[in-house]
C-alpha cells in the first residue's frame, strides 16, 4: 500500500506540471491563433484538469488509510498528511472549475498559452501543502504568484499591479522565512504570522480584486488561488508540533488579522461600497483565518472553497435565468455560511467573549447576506459595468 500511495503521490504532484507543459507547447498563441484552434486546446485543458483532480482525489484516502494504520508517506522533504491532501484536492477543483467556465475574450497576448499558467501554479501551491519544511512552503506560495505574474501580466496598465504582487508575496514570504529561521520563539511566531497575513492578502494588506476582475477572470483567480492555499498551508503549520510561544503568536496573529478582516468586509456589505463578490470573498479569507488560528484546517478549507469554485463562473452573470449562474451563487454562498457556524461553535467552545466577538463582526453583513439566499439574485458580474438595481441588492 505504500508503495502504491508513493506512485499516486508522485504522478499526482508531476502531472500539473507535465500537462502545463504539453498546453504551452503546443497551444495557439492568443492572437494567431484561429477561435476552432483554441476552443480544442481549452477542452484539452478541461479533460486534463479532470485527470488533476482525479489523480487529487486518490490520495485523499489513501493517506486517511495510511493514517488510520499508523504508517505514513514521508519522503524525507514531503509529508503526505491527510489534511493536506483535503488541501490539494480543492485546489484542483478550483482548476477544474476555471478551466470549464466559460472563457473571457483575450485582450493581451501572454508569453504562453493561458490555460498553461493555472496547471504548473496549482503544481507550486499543491508543493506548498506536501511539503515537510515551513521555509520551503513559503518558498512555494511565493513562487505561484510570481509565475503568473510574470508570464500573464504582459499587457500595458498592468507593470505597476504587476509589481505590487511582486512586492506583496515577496516582503510576506521574507518575513515567513525570517521567522522560522531566527532562534528565539517569541519573534519567531510573529514574524512568520505577519508574512503569512501578507501572503494572504488579510488586513491591513487585504487586497481588493475588482481591478483584476475588470480585466481577466483568470488573474484574479490566480490571486484567490494564492491567497487560499496559503490560508490552507499556515492552518496546516498550526497543528503541526511548534513552540508553545512561537504556536500561540501565529495562531494569535491569525486570530485576530482574519477577524479584522472580517469585519471589514461586513461592514463594506453593510454600506455597500465595493461588489458583493469581492467582499464576500475577503469575508472568506478572513473566516479561513479565524479558522486557522482556531487550528481547524477543515473549517479554513470549507470557508475558501465557495470562491475557489464560483468565481470563475460569475462571467455568466448577465443571463439571470441560466442554472448554471444560480448553482454558483449557492456554491459561492452556502460553504461560506457552513464554516461560518462551525467557527463560531468551535470559537464558543473555547472563549464566550472570542465567540460574541465573532458574531459582532458579522453582524453588519447578516442582512444583505441572508438576503441573496432566498431571492435568487445573481451577484454582480466579474466584468463590465453594474445595473444600477442589481447593485442594489447586493
Amino acid at each position: 500500500m505504500i508503495i502504491t500511495a508513493d506512485i499516486i503521490l508522485f504522478l499526482s504532484l508531476v502531472w500539473p506540471f507535465l500537462a502545463g507543459a504539453i498546453i504551452a507547447a503546443f497551444g495557439p498563441d492568443s492572437r494567431t491563433g484561429d477561435e476552432e484552434t483554441k476552443s480544442r486546446f481549452s477542452q484539452l485543458a478541461a479533460n486534463f484538469s479532470l485527470v488533476a483532480v482525479g489523480l487529487a482525489a486518490l490520495n485523499v484516502p489513501l493517506s486517511i488509510y495510511l493514517a488510520t494504520t499508523g504508517q505514513g508517506v514521508e519522503l524525507g522533504w514531503m509529508i503526505e498528511a491527510p489534511l493536506a491532501t483535503v488541501g490539494c484536492l480543492i485546489l484542483h477543483v478550483s482548476l477544474v472549475s476555471q478551466c470549464f467556465a466559460p472563457p473571457l475574450p483575450e485582450e493581451e497576448r501572454a508569453l504562453v498559452a493561458r490555460d498553461a499558467v493555472p496547471f504548473w501554479t496549482t503544481g507550486l501551491l499543491s508543493l506548498a501543502m506536501m511539503l515537510s519544511e515551513p521555509v520551503a512552503r513559503a518558498a512555494m506560495l511565493l513562487s505561484a504568484p510570481v509565475l503568473a505574474v510574470i508570464l500573464l501580466n504582459t499587457g500595458a496598465g498592468r507593470a505597476l499591479s504587476g509589481w505590487n504582487t511582486l512586492r506583496r508575496t515577496a516582503t510576506g514570504a521574507l518575513l515567513v522565512c525570517s521567522g522560522f529561521l531566527h532562534p528565539d520563539p517569541i519573534i519567531e511566531g510573529m514574524l512568520a504570522g505577519c508574512g503569512f497575513c501578507l501572503l494572504a492578502s488579510l488586513f491591513p494588506c487585504t487586497l481588493s480584486l475588482n481591478a483584476t476582475r475588470k480585466d481577466r477572470t483568470g488573474d484574479s483567480s490566480e490571486i484567490l488561488r494564492a491567497n487560499a492555499a496559503t490560508l490552507a498551508v499556515v492552518a496546516l503549520l498550526v497543528t503541526f508540533p511548534l513552540p508553545p510561544v512561537t504556536a500561540l503568536g501565529l495562531r494569535g496573529l491569525l486570530f485576530a488579522a482574519g477577524l479584522a478582516t472580517l469585519a471589514l468586509a461586513a461592514l463594506r456589505l453593510r454600506l455597500r461600497s465595493a461588489q458583493a463578490t469581492s467582499l464576500l470573498t475577503q469575508a472568506s479569507m478572513g473566516l479561513a483565518a479565524v479558522s486557522a488560528g482556531l487550528a481547524h484546517p477543515l473549517v479554513a478549507d470549507l470557508a475558501v472553497f465557495g470562491p475557489l469554485v464560483a468565481t470563475p463562473w460569475f462571467s455568466l452573470s448577465g443571463k439571470p435565468d441560466s442554472r448554471v449562474t444560480l448553482l454558483a451563487d449557492r456554491a459561492f454562498l452556502l460553504p461560506g455560511f457552513a464554516a461560518l457556524l462551525l467557527a463560531v461553535m468551535l470559537v464558543a467552545g473555547t472563549s464566550l467573549p472570542l465567540a460574541l466577538l465573532l458574531i459582532a463582526a458579522i453582524w453588519p453583513a447578516l442582512r444583505p447576506g441572508v438576503r441573496l439566499f432566498p431571492s435568487g439574485v445573481v451577484l454582480p458580474k466579474v466584468s463590465g459595468a453594474r445595473s444600477d438595481s442589481r447593485e442594489g441588492h447586493s
